[in-house]
């Protein structure tokens, strides 16, 4: 016969709780992350181990070890979360580095994309991955570079017209801008072979044909 079931819940507090996994301090230990790559492309990092990362983070006192763990959020991010992943982008702009061309590249084009975007920070991020484009080679540069000064020219180009629109004192020296971007991207798309098209339009628009160097 079975004893009392009251006693059930007394002796299944006696049961051991699994032990968690220690925290691993990846600031002390940042050849370690490399175990995280896999799952981080997945956007499968847990959240006990984006917590130990974050914790990290915090500790390392070294740029490049800050810069290690903070690329493996922002990997695992990008997966599955561009908010976060763009609020992470930021803090590694800001914090860490500003000098990965491939990073300011997407950063760029996540602001341009937005439903209501800055302009003045678009064309901030284009700059700053612009000026590190020489990391790139071959049709990787080209491709990249003219979608930059693209984005560029719109977002100056944007900027201008919505300044026009208000009649903002600062409409004049926007379409001056929209302008230099547009001829920018003319010149290289002329010289890199690609369509001209669009920054012919967008050229002629802010400017003339003989500004823009098409009489």
């Amino acid at each position: 016969m079975r004893g009392p079931l009251f006693a059930l819940p007394l002796l299944l507090g006696l049961v051991a709780a699994p032990a968690q996994a220690a925290c691993v301090d990846y600031s002390s230990e940042p050849a370690r992350l490399v175990e995280l790559e896999a799952a981080a492309s997945r956007g499968a990092l847990d959240e006990a181990t984006k917590g130990c990362l974050e914790t990290s983070y915090q500790a390392a006192t070294l740029q490049t070890t800050k810069g290690k763990i903070s690329r493996v959020l922002l990997v695992n991010a990008y997966a599955y979360d561009t908010k976060t992943w763009a609020k992470l982008v930021q803090r590694h702009l800001d914090e860490v580095e500003r000098s990965d061309p491939n990073i300011a590249y997407l950063y760029a084009f996540y602001l341009f994309n937005r439903p209501q975007p800055d302009y003045e920070e678009v064309i901030k991020w284009v700059d700053v991955a612009m000026e590190r484009r020489t990391e790139w080679s071959g049709d990787v540069l080209v491709a990249r570079t003219y979608q930059l000064q693209r984005a560029r020219t719109y977002a100056a180009y944007e900027g201008w017209k919505s300044a026009e629109q208000k009649n903002s004192p600062e409409k004049d020296d926007l379409r001056a801008k929209a302008k230099t971007y547009a001829r920018e991207w003319l010149d290289f798309s002329r010289s890199a072979g690609k369509d001209m098209r669009e920054a012919e339009e967008l050229c002629v628009s802010a400017a003339s044909r003989s500004a823009c160097g098409l009489d």
